[in-house]
C-alpha cells in the first residue's frame, strides 16, 4: 500500500485527503467557491500537518479531472499536475461522476447509481454505474455525458429497476419518480477519493498524460 493523497477541486467543494495502507488520516473538505486557487495549497498543506506526513512521504497523487466546475477541474489539474511534475508522482485520475458512485456504494449497493453534476443552463453531466461488490470496482452502464434536463430525465425513466439518484444538488430530482431514491447532502471526500488510488493503482500515469474531462465547449466572455 501507497500513501495517496487526494485532490478535487471539480465540483463547488475543494476537498483534500491523505491516506495510507487503506486507512484515511486526514481530510478537508471546504466550500470556498472561486477561492480555490489560493486556498488549495494551504489546504492541502493543513492535511500533511494533522497527518504528520511531508510531501516528501507520498507516493502517489489521486485527482478528479472532470468533469464539473470549468474553472475548478483547471484549478485542480493545474495545482496537482505541477506538484507531479516537480516531485515525480505518478498520477490517478478518476472521473468525478465515478467518485460521487464510489461514495454512495459505501450505502447503497445493489441498485443503478446514476451521479449527476450541475452544468450551466439547464444541462448536467450524468452516468451510471453497477457497483461490483467482488471487486469493489464500478460497471459503467452509461458512460459520462452531457444532457439537457429534459433528455437526463426521459433517459432515466427508461429504467425499469431501483436507480438511486445521487446529484450535486438535489432539489431538481426530488419530485422526479417515487420509483428513484434521490442521495442528499452529497459533498466529495478527499479521504474517499485518497483511498480510490489503491482501488486503482494500475490507472497512474506520468503527469504530462493527464487531460481534462470537459464533455462541454467552455464559455466565451
Amino acid at each position: 500500500m501507497t500513501i495517496n493523497l487526494g485532490i478535487t477541486c471539480s465540483t463547488g467543494w475543494t476537498s483534500i485527503g491523505l491516506s495510507e495502507s487503506g486507512t484515511v488520516l486526514a481530510e478537508m473538505n471546504l466550500n470556498i467557491g472561486r477561492k480555490q486557487s489560493s486556498e488549495l495549497p494551504k489546504a492541502v498543506g493543513e492535511v500533511l500537518r494533522l497527518s504528520s506526513k511531508g510531501l516528501d512521504q507520498v507516493d502517489l497523487l489521486v485527482l478528479t479531472n472532470g468533469p464539473g466546475s470549468f474553472t475548478g477541474v483547471r484549478v485542480g489539474l493545474s495545482y496537482t499536475l505541477a506538484l507531479a511534475a516537480a516531485r515525480g508522482y505518478p498520477v490517478v485520475p478518476v472521473n468525478t461522476l465515478e467518485l460521487m458512485a464510489h461514495q454512495a456504494a459505501l450505502f447503497f449497493r445493489g441498485p443503478i447509481l446514476v451521479p449527476i453534476l450541475k452544468a450551466k443552463r439547464g444541462h448536467y453531466y450524468a452516468a451510471a454505474y453497477r457497483f461490483n461488490p467482488d471487486g469493489n470496482e464500478l460497471s459503467t452502464l452509461w458512460e459520462p455525458g452531457f444532457y439537457a434536463f429534459g433528455q437526463l430525465t426521459e433517459r432515466l425513466a427508461s429504467w425499469d429497476q431501483n436507480v438511486i439518484l445521487i446529484p450535486d444538488n438535489a432539489k431538481p430530482f426530488l419530485s422526479f419518480s417515487s420509483s428513484n431514491l434521490v442521495y442528499e447532502g452529497f459533498i466529495p471526500s478527499g479521504g474517499r477519493l485518497a483511498l480510490l488510488g489503491d482501488l486503482y493503482f494500475k490507472r497512474a500515469i506520468p503527469f504530462d498524460a493527464v487531460h481534462g474531462i470537459y464533455l462541454r465547449p467552455p464559455d466565451i466572455g
